[in-house]
């Protein structure tokens, strides 16, 4: 909750590219995707919160489907969690996987 007048939380806490060089944020925009298929895929993959993940945001697009948006300690850690754990749980439960991901340098993120 933020007070007024205030520009951040007591809690929130801001860190740079310079204190995580490797940070990225990493987009899955599935355009055929909805809440049921994600909370399918969600089930299998069983994991809340894997090695190297920082935040997850998962909701419906604006123009229909499914988004996904997250941040990782590292670029190899965001692909190789899609890879090995998001793509085989969507080909597991029937769906068509996910669009590959679009992943971009981090400068700064409140946790």
């Amino acid at each position: 909750m933020r007070r007024q007048g205030s520009r951040r939380t007591v809690d929130e806490q801001w860190h740079t590219d310079r204190e995580h060089e490797m940070t990225v944020a990493m987009i899955l925009d599935n355009p055929k995707g909805s809440q049921e298929i994600y909370e399918r895929i969600r089930t299998l993959v069983g994991v809340d919160r894997p090695a190297g993940g920082i935040c997850h945001l998962a909701g419906p697009r604006p123009d229909g489907g499914w988004r996904v948006i997250e941040v990782w300690e590292s670029e190899e850690q965001a692909q190789r969690f899609y890879e090995e754990r998001v793509r085989p749980a969507a080909e597991a439960v029937g769906v068509t996987p996910p669009p590959p991901p679009e992943l971009w340098a981090v400068h700064r993120y409140a946790t």
